[in-house]
């Protein structure tokens, strides 16, 4: 890691508090997993990248990643729609920070999502099957603000990126999983679910509903649960800081 993204992490930690993290299922990582989480704004992607013990690569929106494009995306979405920040301010913000968010969005090996671009979204799916293939898992916040939520904690997701199981089955003949991860910022708690495997045989249409509807419905389940003291107590990669997340047996 450079002194750039290093200071940046560091400064990052002092604003987000450590979370507990609970595994409340045994999560097996033989094969390669797509966690798939609610985003709670900037809240969410920043303590998974912070904290969160297992490695992944997420899918970011390829407006975040491109140099120019990125500082006007953040001024529009974050400081003026969300810090109610008016210009020019929000705009010599987000042009100062550019070039270290950039180097930061990019040391977390991300996958672009080009949602508002269907002459390349195929590029993510290939980079995607190509990243599981090789045994990396993958973040996904597939959550869909412009229709009515799933609840008042979970919104309803983008299923397009369900499209995922057809094409590694093809390429595998091997089912993929979807581990739910609910991210409760007023808990400061990251509670990750049970894997929901794709079944080939069954319709995909159907198919692509269940696994909407079970991570959904788990993240919506697991935001408020009240944890009780941990049973178990493991170590972290040592390469996210000797760290510790909590594994609980329901």
């Amino acid at each position: 890691m450079n002194t750039t993204n290093y200071t940046f992490l560091n400064f990052a930690k002092r604003i987000y508090p450590r979370p507990t993290i609970v595994f409340s299922s045994e999560l097996d990582l033989g094969e390669p997993v797509v966690f798939v989480a609610n985003h709670e704004k900037n809240y969410g992607p920043s303590v998974m990248q912070l904290f969160f013990p297992i490695s992944y690569r997420p899918w970011i929106i390829n407006r975040m990643l491109e140099p120019k494009v990125c500082s006007e995306y953040i001024r529009e979405e974050f400081f003026e729609a969300r810090l109610k920040i008016v210009p020019p301010i929000s705009a010599w913000i987000s042009k100062g920070i550019e070039p270290t968010l950039l180097k930061v969005m990019h040391s977390t090996r991300p996958i672009p999502v080009y949602r508002q671009d269907p002459h390349h979204i195929a590029q993510t799916f290939n980079d995607s099957i190509d990243a599981l293939m090789a045994g990396e898992n993958l973040l996904i916040f597939p959550e869909n603000g412009e229709v009515e939520p799933y609840s008042s904690r979970v919104r309803q997701f983008f299923n397009g990126f369900i499209y995922l199981t057809k094409l590694y089955f093809r390429k595998t003949e091997k089912r993929l999983s979807f581990v739910p991860v609910a991210i409760n910022p007023h808990q400061q708690t990251i509670c990750v679910g049970k894997a929901v495997r794709y079944r080939p045989e069954s319709d995909y249409k159907n198919e692509q509903n269940r696994i909407c509807q079970n991570l959904m419905g788990q993240i919506d389940a697991l935001y408020n649960v009240p944890w009780p003291a941990p049973k178990k107590i493991f170590t972290l990669d040592p390469l996210r800081e000797s760290s510790q997340h909590t594994a609980l047996t329901q």
